[in-house]
């Protein structure tokens, strides 16, 4: 009895830590992509009927499949926006404890499948675990309400996995569990495990892949009971196969690939190679914190040799791959945690045009990555003193611990945490944006203005930074006719950033919005000319969108309605969307035109009917009841004019 309830009572003390570190935290506020992501919940004045769930659960855009599960999460916290942090960074803590628990039943059962006895397989799985959950890197996945998404998805891989492993044991035990039942409850866990994760995050599609890792490293340790190749085939193999097939159709090798990102896909996978290992440094050389999410001034890697590191970091890996067969014969452990790792990576860090480096990207992968550490234990405490094993594990535990309290107290106050990632991070844009704005809000106007002139001179290849400089200028009315020209002729040569083109907007909510700024309503219908005509803006659909709907807002401003009505249609067309189109529409008419708003609601009535319009999710019936209703509205008004 006393054996069976220590590993109880260890598992009670990791729960106890995570809270413990994590709990100075969880008063710090949203940042970056927690806003576009969640301001959908008040879209509609909140999720409060049918209409207002389905349009937010189902309009998701982070990911292709709107991520829905993820989604549905946040309304376990609220059902409008804005709404207060602490709630959603207290689930995120629960779902990434809940994540720490599913992993030590994973190991534990996959030891157990090893012929592990029960007892040494629970301390070996819950220190595991243990390092895992309290690991300081994890904290920017936890406290970062948006990263639900990775945690989700990590939550249901890791549920796949414990009920793959499940039915793998009952494979041995014929007397007690039919094959019939162990091959079908490996089926639906790895089945259900794979969508639901999938639907939480893309990389949800990856749990097929790592189980066959996993089939790999057992079939090395010679246990466990044989198992149906065809099956297995068809369960793991064939979903494995369907996504290296995806990856290997986005490999293309185009200088313009991505015309949105300042690097191209050879590029992304030599820096990738440079990126990966700072990774396994950060896991395994564990800091109170990294360089948090200001990443976009990482040094892209142009070819092998520049920057050099490049070519050392690639020989590094090529080394890895090729001691990857002597490392399964002789530290298999080690290779399960490699293997896991390098495969966990394959949609976020390879071919795919996502931004090159984030934190979250290794929640999933590192999984296995301490199991090795968690056996070297093991062995001290079985070959020289079990009590040498137990405080090696406390204090490896406690260190990470203390390390994961301190980085969650610098998260818990959102300010602070973003000043200290921007002095970190000297080349970043973004960092020296909110810089600026952190200037503006305290009132050192000077200051602002020289980080900004600096910056703009300094980091002459950031479309970001030249928007920003732009947008001060413009806000405090400095600009000139010569800032704007200056402006212009930076952005053309310079490579495209969706954050430039929001900062863009912003100021063109400014100028419609403030009377002072009157004066740039022409100056910046010029701006958006010249890049729709030349540089790598005009290569952008996002750009040409958002560029049209600009275009609209300015000229509604200053009267012109004939050329406003003939933007809002081009933006209604390049957005495509019924429920954009609405809005333009209400823009118009709320501006007292109500011939102009007819003609808009008669091209949503013809786009809706048409197809060309997406419906989605409210459907094509409401948005026809909607134009109906609005159209007797607007009726009812030109009739009272």
């Amino acid at each position: 009895m006393k054996k069976s309830i220590h590993p109880a009572l260890f598992l009670v003390f990791l729960v106890l830590a995570g809270i413990g570190a994590y709990f100075s935290g969880l008063g710090g506020g949203f940042l970056f992509d927690d806003f576009p992501n969640l301001k959908a919940l008040g879209d509609q004045g909140g999720v409060k009927d049918w209409n207002s769930f389905k349009s937010y659960a189902l309009n998701g855009f982070s990911g292709p499949t709107g991520r829905p599960l993820s989604l549905l999460s946040f309304l376990i916290n609220d059902n409008a926006w804005p709404s207060v942090a602490w709630s959603f960074k207290y689930t995120n803590l629960c779902l990434h404890l809940i994540c720490g628990l599913l992993l030590a039943w994973a190991a534990y059962l996959m030891l157990l499948v090893l012929d592990f006895r029960e007892q040494r397989a629970a301390w070996v799985a819950l220190l595991a675990a243990g390092l895992w959950m309290l690991h300081p890197y994890w904290v920017s996945t936890t406290l970062y309400v948006v990263q639900r998404m990775a945690i989700l998805s990590c939550l249901f891989m890791l549920a796949g996995m414990v009920g793959y492993l499940k039915g793998r044991m009952w494979l041995a035990q014929p007397d007690r569990h039919h094959p019939w039942a162990a091959y079908a409850m490996m089926s639906v866990s790895a089945g259900a495990g794979t969508l639901l994760a999938l639907l939480s995050k893309e990389n949800g599609a990856l749990l097929p892949l790592l189980l066959l890792v996993v089939e790999v490293f057992i079939r090395r340790m010679n246990v466990g009971a044989p198992i149906n190749k065809v099956w297995l085939a068809i369960l793991l193999g064939l979903p494995s196969l369907v996504v290296l097939l995806f990856l290997a159709r986005h490999v293309d090798f185009r200088p313009d690939i991505w015309p949105n990102r300042p690097f191209n896909q050879l590029e992304r996978l030599l820096s990738e190679t440079r990126i990966m290992w700072t990774y396994l440094g950060q896991l395994w050389m564990p800091r109170i914190e990294g360089g948090g999410l200001y990443h976009d001034g990482f040094e892209v890697s142009r070819n092998f040799m520049t920057p050099v590191s490049t070519m050392w970091a690639s020989l590094a890996w090529m080394g890895v791959v090729l001691a990857l067969p002597w490392l399964y014969r002789r530290l298999p452990f080690v290779w399960l945690a490699l293997v896991f790792f390098l495969c966990g990576h394959l949609i976020e860090s390879t071919v795919i045009g996502l931004e090159l480096y984030f934190e979250h990207r290794n929640y999933a992968p590192a999984l296995f990555m301490f199991l090795p550490l968690a056996i070297g234990v093991d062995w001290l405490g079985r070959n020289y003193t079990r009590w040498l094993a137990v405080m090696v594990s406390l204090l490896l535990l406690t260190m990470l611990a203390g390390m994961t309290w301190q980085r969650s107290k610098l998260w818990g106050d959102a300010d602070q945490l973003q000043v200290y990632w921007a002095m970190k991070n000297p080349n970043s844009a973004r960092a020296r944006t909110y810089l600026i704005g952190r200037f503006v809000a305290e009132g050192k106007y000077a200051e602002a203005f020289s980080m900004a002139d600096a910056s703009v001179k300094e980091l002459n290849d950031s479309s970001l930074m030249t928007m920003s400089w732009l947008q001060l200028r413009v806000n405090f009315e400095q600009a000139t006719d010569e800032d704007f020209e200056r402006a212009i002729g930076l952005l053309i040569q310079q490579t495209f950033d969706a954050q430039a083109v929001a900062g863009l907007r912003t100021m063109v909510d400014s100028v419609v919005a403030e009377p002072r700024l009157v004066k740039y309503r022409v100056p910046m219908l010029n701006m958006m000319s010249a890049l729709s005509d030349r540089g790598e803006y005009r290569k952008s659909p996002l750009f040409l969108r958002v560029t049209a709907y600009n275009r609209a807002r300015l000229y509604l401003a200053m009267g012109e309605v004939q050329e406003a009505k003939r933007y809002y249609l081009e933006a209604m067309n390049r957005y495509g969307l019924a429920s954009s189109a609405m809005q333009m529409f209400a823009e118009m008419a709320g501006a007292g035109h109500y011939e102009a708003a007819q003609e808009l609601l008669h091209a949503i009535r013809q786009g809706t009917e048409g197809g060309r319009l997406d419906v989605g999710p409210l459907g094509r019936q409401y948005y026809l009841m909607e134009v109906d209703r609005m159209q007797s509205l607007l009726s009812k008004d030109m009739g009272d004019k």
